[in-house]
């Protein structure tokens, strides 16, 4: 096995030209430990190991496809494009058929299957939502990189296709184009969900699970050149949509359901179920997503996750609807947690630099902005890679952003939201751009 280091026995950190300002001292402390502490997680270069980076529990020299699939917006923006590229390489090749195209669930730094995870092709931890994101993940990768291997590798293309169609008919145990598992109580014989809680329901449908699908299906129907595949994405997007909206929604208690168990729906509070449809953006009914995350705030409230990882997932769940305030809630406690687990940092830099500023990529090339500060603070980001251009935006409050480009082959076209008004502009290399007031 590959040497593997701490962060603190670590000499020579990867360095970044990422860079995070703020009059919110507290969110610009955070980037800079949060920052160095990511890149001290970095395996690439040590004998033996693959282009890496540590993903998982701090007891445990590995990654794993889960923490994968969230660190990887991270480490993009701290220039790690050559390890997401090789570990999600990695689980894409391990998605056979004899597996029931699941991707194994860890890899030792060298490469190897995870033992701890992995007794045999019958036998090794697997839950539903984890293909599903690695595909929306890797997607995501291509947005921000334009780099066509995340589309166009060979072990990639027959992941994406394979996880969209086949690893969703081959898990239709209901027979209603959703994916899941025929229990919850054992991970290595699969789990419907990421919540491995002692104390959670016992789903074979789960919030989590019905929105990673959908994700990813959208982002498959996006991408695929052939016509007929975009077409039954496009269908099978649609059809998820529906059934959720259709069945999945507790009118009585105001939110949507965690999901199903033999008997029927259960309409508890249950943590990633019931986050992931809002983290995944798949609360598209403004009165109902309204509904379904005070049931969120209050359930928080009163059920708080058990474990830090948890945590890393709600700056997102709460941006993505501009419930701000709460989002930075939680990004706050995460910075204050300076916990140790390699998901809490990575997340740290992707929800400041990505989150909190609203930048997102294009298909098209575009970039979107959409400020989610106080309206009395600013912040800054520089040295964001899209493609071949870096670039570096500016909020002050929601009412004010400027884009520069600092480097690239061409103008940026951007679309900056300011509420329900959004303004455009071309910005050539070389030149800043303000719009708003």
């Amino acid at each position: 096995m590959a040497k593997t280091l701490r962060p603190d026995e670590t000499a020579n950190p990867r360095s970044t030209e990422l860079s995070f300002s703020s009059s919110l001292a507290d969110l610009a402390d955070g980037f800079e430990w949060a920052s160095r502490r990511a890149l001290a997680w970095v395996q690439t270069g040590r004998p033996g190991a693959m282009p890496s980076y540590w993903a998982g529990l701090t007891d445990r020299p590995m990654f794993y496809s889960r923490d994968l699939a969230h660190q990887a917006l991270g480490g993009h923006l701290l220039g790690l494009d050559e390890e997401n590229y090789a570990m999600f390489r990695q689980f894409a090749r391990s998605a056979t058929a004899r597996r029931r195209f699941y991707p194994l669930w860890a890899f030792t730094f060298d490469g190897e299957p995870a033992a701890i995870d992995y007794r045999s092709d019958d036998d090794f931890v697997r839950e539903t939502p984890a293909p599903y994101e690695l595909v929306e993940k890797s997607i995501e990768q291509y947005r921000w990189t334009r780099d066509r291997r995340w589309i166009d590798a060979p072990e990639l293309a027959r992941f994406h296709r394979d996880t969209v169609f086949r690893f969703t008919d081959e898990h239709d145990i209901h027979g209603i184009g959703v994916a899941g598992e025929r229990a919850a109580d054992d991970i290595f014989a699969g789990s419907p969900t990421y919540n491995e809680i002692r104390t959670a329901p016992d789903l074979q449908l789960a919030g989590d699970g019905i929105a990673s699908q959908w994700a990813a299906t959208e982002a498959y129907a996006a991408i695929a050149d052939d016509p007929e595949d975009r077409n039954e994405a496009l269908r099978r997007t649609a059809a998820l949509e529906r059934q959720f909206e259709e069945s999945w929604w507790n009118e009585k208690g105001g939110h949507y359901v965690a999901g199903f168990t033999r008997s029927g729906p259960v309409d508890v509070f249950a943590l990633e179920p019931s986050w992931f449809p809002a983290l995944k953006s798949m609360l598209t009914h403004s009165e109902r997503a309204r509904r379904h995350l005070a049931f969120l705030t209050a359930g928080l409230e009163s059920s708080p996750p058990p474990n830090i990882e948890a945590f890393t997932y709600l700056p997102e769940v709460f941006f993505a609807y501009h419930h701000d305030g709460e989002a930075l809630r939680w990004l706050r406690h995460l910075i204050d947690s300076r916990a140790d687990y390699p998901e809490v940092p990575f997340t740290i830099v992707s929800h400041l630099c990505a989150g909190l500023t609203g930048v997102r990529p294009a298909l098209t090339g575009a970039i979107d902005t959409d400020s989610h500060l106080p309206d009395d603070a600013w912040a800054e980001v520089a040295g964001i890679r899209i493609g071949d251009a870096v670039i570096t935006v500016r909020h002050e409050g929601r009412t004010a952003s400027e884009l520069t480009v600092t480097s690239g082959s061409g103008p940026v076209t951007w679309n900056a939201r300011f509420g329900a008004r959004t303004e455009h502009a071309t910005v050539p290399v070389g030149a800043t751009v303000r719009l708003g007031s």
